[in-house]
């Protein structure tokens, strides 16, 4: 069974730079992209397509978003030119507190990863729909078809699934129900096995007939927060009828002369992908996809100050003054790249803000797979780049009985002491410490690249998980398609580099850097470190010239791209 599921995946692989004249859809996987399709050929808009993957992969991926997550949407649309960022993270329930996560003064972690006080308000099920009936074409219930399919038909254990249920095995065991939904005997299923979701069939059937209301005020709302309630978590029922999206102005700005469109604070993504080409243009500098060593060197220096800029200054723009013009402005862009020494690398032990001395550790953790990424181009050129999550594999564990699906883990977002690295190795600041009803801040960064000389025709529509090293992810893809001139496929397959200011060090997967290039830059100071291939970015991209679209998925997992004929 494993061998025949791999022949499948890589059949897939092996036509996604297939070009198509209708809209295309890229997810992770191959039963996401399907339902997207499904919806463009039912007569869909790139939204529809885009919420249908949504629900479709909440069924088929729950170990990395679901309805208890939340995320930020990047949407174009064509009929007026318009670019809309829309944010429906989760939220802190009212009652958490600053220092809810310590004890005796230092932070506990598994206290914001596993079990019930972990859990923040969820905003997926009110972003979906409500992006969907803002912008949507088709009936809601034809939008969630595909998802209900797939929890009521099974879906197939794969061994990535088999592998994320390990790392998270003795979380699933303390909750009956997500062990219940999500074992077999306590332990991962078989490769092969078929997991049917019927009580997930059911909140998504009510879904499609009643809209939102069951899970933000009704039935759906009572079962959870019982559950969270029994388990010693925070959630209200008036948590859950006060939540609310936030339609915000995209972040803008250019790179090599082509429009960027990206989410905003309360994302640190965005924001640092700015900063980072930013200085990479102030500095004269080629970028990463040259893969030259001069411009692998100011990216990873511009990566520090970026990084270190998240730390000091992002946070909820309801609750602190994020300064974000004047830090992508080019006066600041300008100050910034004369830090950049362009023969050695810098210590980022010695840049340390003093409000984190008290704390600061410079030890970080390997990247974790996470989230989801969603890209949609149609027909007529409208485009939705949707990032979605629960934060950590498979959230907090906790699946409120007879609803199906699991919550979030996503207060570990916030920065439960400053300057102790979180479960992704991020140092954040007092900008994102927890407060009632705040968002934590995150990485997360769909992002539109629009054709050069061409500011209102989208190019490209990219995305990926990866907790801290989604914004690098996406910046590289962009520089592949952009600096090195790749194909999709290859833009998004390409080996990777990261650095995010702590830990002090260079992550390299297997085919980042060639071994002379490695050389050199460790001969300007660098330290590396090995990681296997982390991210999973998915991407469609138009032709300038003959309008095709091209979509793809990371090899590194399990997705595949579909488009219409």
């Amino acid at each position: 069974m494993r061998l025949g599921w791999l022949v499948l995946v890589l059949s897939f692989h092996a036509v996604a730079a297939r070009p198509w004249s209708g809209g295309a859809v890229a997810a992770a996987h191959p039963v996401g992209s399907a339902a997207g399709r499904e919806l463009l050929e039912a007569g869909g808009n790139a939204v529809d397509a885009a919420v249908a993957t949504a629900f479709t992969m909440a069924v088929v991926g729950p170990y990395h978003s679901g309805l208890g997550g939340g995320g930020f949407a990047i949407v174009h649309l064509v009929k007026d030119g318009s670019d809309v960022a829309f944010d429906f993270r989760e939220v802190a329930p009212a009652k958490a507190t600053r220092d809810m996560f310590l004890e005796a003064g230092q932070v506990v972690p598994e206290r914001s990863l596993d079990g019930a006080l972990a859990i923040a308000v969820p905003g997926a099920v009110k972003g979906y729909l409500e992006l969907h009936a803002k912008y949507g074409k088709l009936p809601r219930a034809k939008v969630l078809g595909p998802a209900i399919r797939a929890a009521t038909q099974g879906f197939v254990v794969t061994p990535k699934y088999r592998d994320l249920v390990d790392k998270r095995l003795t979380c699933l065991q303390g909750n009956p129900e997500a062990a219940r939904i999500f074992l077999r005997d306590g332990a991962a299923p078989a490769l092969g096995t078929k997991l049917k979701q019927p009580d997930l069939a059911k909140t998504l059937t009510l879904l499609a007939k009643q809209g939102d209301a069951p899970f933000y005020k009704g039935a759906i709302a009572k079962a959870v927060v019982a559950a969270v309630k029994d388990a010693g978590g925070l959630l209200s029922l008036e948590d859950l009828s006060g939540y609310h999206t936030t339609w915000r102005a995209p972040l803008e700005g250019r790179y090599r002369g082509q429009r960027l469109v990206t989410m905003p604070p309360p994302s640190a993504g965005g924001l640092a992908m700015l900063q980072t080409f930013g200085l990479l243009e102030a500095r004269g500098s080629k970028g990463p996809g040259t893969r030259e060593v001069d411009a692998i060197h100011t990216f990873i220096e511009a990566l520090r100050l970026a990084y270190l800029d998240r730390a000091k200054f992002v946070g909820d723009p309801a609750f602190v003054d994020v300064p974000v013009a004047r830090l992508i402005g080019p006066a600041y862009l300008g100050e910034l790249s004369t830090r950049i020494d362009p023969k050695k690398a810098t210590r980022s032990m010695s840049m340390m803000p003093k409000e984190l001395l008290p704390a600061l550790k410079d030890e970080g953790a390997p990247p974790k797979k996470n989230t989801t990424h969603i890209s949609v181009i149609d027909a007529e050129g409208n485009a939705v780049a949707l990032t979605s999550t629960i934060n950590y594999y498979f959230g907090s564990c906790v699946v409120a009985k007879g609803t199906g699906f699991l919550l979030n883990d996503e207060m570990d977002d916030f920065t439960g002491q400053p300057g102790v690295p979180n479960v992704f190795g991020l140092v954040m600041g007092e900008a994102n410490v927890i407060a009632p009803g705040k968002i934590p801040v995150s990485s997360m960064t769909p992002t539109l690249l629009f054709m050069k000389g061409r500011d209102k025709d989208v190019q490209l529509a990219v995305g990926s998980p990866g907790g801290s090293t989604i914004p690098t992810t996406v910046m590289q893809v962009i520089s592949n398609v952009v600096d090195a001139e790749l194909d999709v496929s290859r833009a998004v397959s390409r080996g990777r580099i990261h650095h995010q200011w702590l830990p002090d060090e260079v992550w390299v997967d297997q085919d980042g850097l060639d071994p002379a290039t490695r050389a050199a830059l460790e001969a300007m100071g660098h330290t590396f470190t090995f990681v296997p291939g982390w991210g999973d970015a998915e991407a469609v991209m138009v032709d300038p010239v003959t309008g095709l679209r091209t979509a793809a998925s990371d090899p590194r997992n399990e997705g595949a791209p579909a488009g219409q004929e």
